[in-house]
């Protein structure tokens, strides 16, 4: 993955940040008011950490978790869910209030 952490936070365009103070964990937030899905939202997340354009390379979602399903179980943002799963080697974090959080291990900290 090529994101680095260069002891700032380090934001890019889409709201995706790196932990300032655990490289390789990466946080963003879903909008529940704008027009990409919940789904839409992780595809563009673990892209960016991934370093790759999700136009023109295929995410593999739906190989670990329906992305319906997915977009489905936070339609209510009122709830109190939340869910992991991991692709392109990554674990991702999604909960109800619209955070999400991807965890590269490869080049994490140990916490």
């Amino acid at each position: 993955m090529s994101k680095s952490n260069t002891g700032n936070d380090t934001t890019d365009s889409s709201g995706l940040t790196e932990s300032p103070d655990r490289s390789g964990v990466y946080r963003t937030t879903h909008d529940f008011d704008g027009p990409a899905t919940v789904s839409d939202t992780v595809i563009q997340a673990v892209a960016e950490v991934a370093d790759v354009d999700p136009t023109t390379t295929v995410i593999p979602l739906s190989d670990r978790i329906d992305p319906d399903a997915l977009d489905a179980l936070f339609a209510d943002s009122e709830g109190k869910a939340q869910t992991t799963f991991r692709v392109c080697g990554l674990e991702v974090l999604v909960r109800s209030d619209g955070r999400v959080r991807i965890v590269d291990e490869s080049v994490s900290d140990p916490e």
